[in-house]
């Protein structure tokens, strides 16, 4: 059965989210724990789901390529059915499924909005059941508070009786 965090697991998941390759004893030094108990600590919330991976942030725009959200609205098929036939766009790096006027929000990465218009074009809206396809080209990442999902959780572990 999977536990609930506790304080210095949100503070660990914290500093693992600003540097994942951060030496365990250097967090735990921060946060007044040993570094085996930090590795034994990441290592439970592995097992448990918690942590489903590690990543690299990338600077696209360094790379000449812009990124974008499609937002797509699907009639008469399953979601299932339309993911799977999304998964051969090469362009298409994530796909979200969502509540509201759209079934589908989509990562996708092009050299341009040239690109991005074509592929439209000529793969999403020749889909039978794609309604309607919104698009917004993001500019640029502000991030606000990279920890608003750990503070959450914390002020909800913290607090159950109070929802």
């Amino acid at each position: 059965m999977t536990e609930l965090l506790d304080v210095k697991d949100i503070e660990i998941l914290k500093a693992l989210k600003v540097d994942s390759r951060r030496p365990m004893g250097v967090i735990g030094d921060e946060i007044n724990i040993s570094k085996a108990t930090v590795s034994r600590r990441v290592a439970k919330m592995e097992e448990d789901g918690y942590i489903r991976g590690y990543t690299l942030d990338v600077d696209v725009g360094k790379m000449g390529l812009m990124k974008s959200l499609v937002s797509i609205q699907i009639v008469g098929s399953p979601v299932s059915v339309i993911i799977e036939q999304l998964r051969s766009y090469t362009e298409i790096s994530t796909v979200y499924k969502a509540f509201g006027d759209h079934n589908i929000v989509c990562e996708v990465f092009t050299r341009n909005v040239d690109e991005l218009y074509e592929m439209i074009q000529s793969k999403l809206l020749k889909m039978p059941s794609v309604r309607n396809v919104e698009v917004d080209i993001l500019v640029e990442s502000i991030p606000l508070n990279v920890n608003a999902d750990l503070d959450l959780y914390n002020n909800i572990v913290s607090a159950p009786n109070e929802r």
